[in-house]
């Protein structure tokens, strides 16, 4: 401040000395030929007419090389005012990444299993504090396995989870965000069960496809690493509650009431645009 306040009463005294024509040079070397009548902090004043009266035009001292005087004293502009602009450059890029993304996530495990999913995620406000996120998985299918009771199992998951993600340090190329997640899955679990009719001596299968339904809420921490600035790698971790588990088949209706512990953990590769 008081280099930029010194600069400017050296150039006012400069102009005020003398009645020359001045020659104010650009920093893209294009040059303009005026009387300067003020400078200030960060612009300068000056006329195209030797009128008094002639109206006065500004430019931009960052916009400005040097100001060469009508008696030969030639002023160069402080460079602060240009590496200041490119700071703010900066600082812009580093945060402006795209509004969307979309992401592959090739591991997901819930308390379900493992799978794999997408998601779509859109930063919705000017600030790019809170984004809306849209993810779909499916658990990968049971393998068939005898379990104790002599029965074969192979369950499919499918879940869509909307969820809120807020970025309290705005967007960084790495970048922390946190918010709470609706989980709600849908499938189905087929089973075969081996019975043994005593009075006939006869093993019989009978299958079975129950209808699943689960319904909760997790609380997500992620953290992204924009490692390009359309190629992002994320990770996340949750932890919540499942309020609903019901299963319902021909043999069966199985449901459990109250809170279940469930996690989440997640690794994905985004395209952001």
């Amino acid at each position: 401040m008081i280099r930029a306040i010194t600069l400017t009463i050296l150039l006012s005294a400069a102009f005020l000395s003398v009645n020359g024509q001045d020659v104010l040079v650009k920093r893209n070397g294009k040059t303009i030929e005026g009387k300067v009548t003020e400078v200030g902090i960060d612009k300068v004043l000056y006329k195209i007419s030797k009128d008094p009266d002639g109206a006065n035009f500004v430019i931009r001292k960052n916009e400005l090389n040097r100001i060469e005087f009508g008696n030969g004293q030639t002023v160069f502009i402080n460079d602060r005012f240009q590496d200041s602009s490119k700071k703010r450059r900066g600082q812009v890029l580093d945060e402006d990444f795209g509004r969307n993304l979309i992401n592959f996530s090739p591991f997901k495990a819930l308390d379900s299993g493992p799978g794999f999913g997408i998601s779509y995620e859109a930063i919705v406000d000017k600030r790019r504090y809170f984004g809306v996120i849209l993810p779909v998985t499916m658990i990968f299918p049971d393998s068939y396995f005898y379990s104790y009771d002599g029965r074969r199992n192979n369950s499919q998951m499918y879940y869509f989870s909307p969820g809120l993600k807020i970025y309290p340090f705005g967007q960084k190329k790495v970048t922390y965000a946190v918010g709470p997640t609706v989980f709600m899955g849908w499938g189905n679990r087929r089973s075969t069960y081996t019975n043994y009719e005593p009075t006939t001596g006869i093993y019989t299968d009978e299958d079975d496809n129950a209808k699943r339904f689960r319904l909760g809420m997790l609380v997500n921490n992620y953290v992204n690493f924009q490692i390009t600035q359309h190629f992002q790698i994320s990770l996340n971790a949750g932890l919540g509650s499942r309020y609903i588990d019901r299963e319902t088949s021909k043999f069966r209706n199985y449901s459990t009431s109250g809170m279940q512990i469930m996690g989440e953990f997640n690794f994905s590769l985004g395209f952001r645009f």
